[in-house]
């Protein structure tokens, strides 16, 4: 929370360019990462602390969007918060993953329930549009959203809405298949795989139709691809914990 910004609330670091931004996110990374294995003797804390916590950062980012608003006044300062917040969540959930903790069943669903909120609000931020508003349609793969990729390749010193827009569409999915093996075992690998084909189509399909956002076919690949990597790791981690008998 000590890293971040906006135009409203200037903390430690301030606003240093898209490049330093970057650099925040691997900070966190590294520091949540080392704070974790330092805590590995004593994962059922971490394993107690992390749910509540999420739940309470979620609510509080909720009443800072609606009142306080020290996220800041634009939507893309809002987002990137919730990103760092993310990013800090899911540090510590592949942290835990690579230590074996014994209990990780346990451990993966009460993570993944508790992270359900945030997620959830992510998606409300990113695709509920009112309809007729504001509205784009681009249709030939590469000229959407990759040309943020290319903007950024250009010059690492452009915008922040260019990395946001290109990796938010990549990995906006990403925490979907371990969400839903998390809130019911009928969700196995096969199901999840076809829910996973079908989210990206209705997203789109639903500002399509309704006149609202930005219609783009590079947003259904980038969807589909952050998707199904998180499926792979998904996949692999059910096939040699998940699918053990729980220890709960």
């Amino acid at each position: 929370m000590f890293s971040m910004h906006s135009d409203k609330l200037g903390l430690y670091w301030g606003n240093n360019g898209t490049p330093f931004m970057f650099f925040r996110f691997f900070l966190i990374i590294i520091l949540m990462a080392a704070v974790t294995l330092i805590c590995s003797d004593y994962l059922d804390f971490v394993e107690k602390f992390v749910p509540p916590s999420a739940i309470i950062i979620t609510g509080l980012m909720i009443f800072d969007y609606f009142v306080t608003q020290f996220s800041g006044g634009q939507f893309l300062y809002r987002v990137w918060w919730i990103a760092y917040i993310i990013t800090t969540l899911m540090t510590v959930f592949m942290t835990v993953t690579l230590l074996k903790y014994e209990n990780y069943q346990r451990f993966y669903k009460r993570f993944w329930l508790s992270f359900t909120p945030v997620y959830l609000f992510l998606l409300y931020l990113c695709f509920l549009r009112t309809p007729g508003e504001s509205h784009s349609v681009n249709l030939v793969i590469g000229q959407g959203s990759f040309l943020m990729l290319k903007a950024l390749i250009n010059n690492i010193h452009v915008s922040f809405e260019a990395p946001l827009m290109f990796f938010g569409n990549l990995i906006v999915f990403t925490p979907l298949p371990f969400i839903l093996s998390a809130v019911s075992k009928k969700f196995n690998p096969v199901i999840i795989m076809i829910i996973g084909i079908i989210i990206p189509y209705a997203v789109e399909g639903y500002q399509y139709f309704f006149n609202c956002g930005q219609v783009d076919i590079d947003d259904v690949v980038l969807n589909f691809a952050g998707f199904y990597l998180a499926f792979i790791v998904y996949a692999v981690i059910y096939k040699r914990i998940l699918n053990k008998k729980d220890t709960d």
